[in-house]
């Protein structure tokens, strides 16, 4: 979404497809998306959007990696934030992920802030999200394997991309 400002819908049933549709399409129409676009030197005169439609599931755990990491702008590490449920909490800064620091050559983590979580959002059975506190706030969400899981997608995004990337 053009920064975070275009509308994202959530757990949408086959009924409700066609209103999400055009509620994500409508939100390029928004004022603060007007404000956006002329601040960042962009013509408001030719509103554009995709609305992208795919199949979701419930994730246990979802987050964000960086194949770079963006605090230190090092090559070497990967950064992956993550909380449990789904990327929701993530993405919106809904709530504190875990965050961990991993080198991609040897695949160790390098550092681990446990993070508050005190947020999840999942699936509702019938269709939208539900959110609640976090009961396992003082978990870690991913062990050493998965790490080396989720660096090893992270440095394939990075390689086909030919660039470094950040992945959702």
């Amino acid at each position: 979404s053009f920064a975070g400002i275009y509308e994202t819908i959530l757990g949408v049933t086959i009924d409700k497809l066609e209103y999400a549709v055009v509620k994500a399409f409508s939100s390029c129409l928004d004022y603060r998306v007007f404000v956006y676009k002329k601040q960042h030197g962009f013509d408001i005169t030719k509103p554009k959007i995709a609305v992208v439609i795919q199949q979701q599931i419930a994730s246990e755990i979802s987050g964000v990696g960086f194949s770079l990491n963006p605090v230190n702008n090092s090559f070497d590490e990967a950064v992956i934030n993550s909380n449990w449920g789904l990327g929701e909490t993530v993405v919106s800064g809904a709530g504190t992920p875990d965050t961990f620091i991993v080198d991609k050559m040897s695949l160790q983590c390098k550092s681990v802030v446990i993070g508050a979580k005190e947020k999840q959002v999942w699936l509702e059975p019938g269709g939208g999200t539900g959110s609640g506190s976090n009961y396992r706030q003082g978990e870690k969400t991913l062990n050493q394997k998965e790490l080396e899981e989720v660096t090893g997608l992270i440095k394939r995004v990075e390689e086909i991309y030919q660039k470094p990337a950040d992945i959702e």
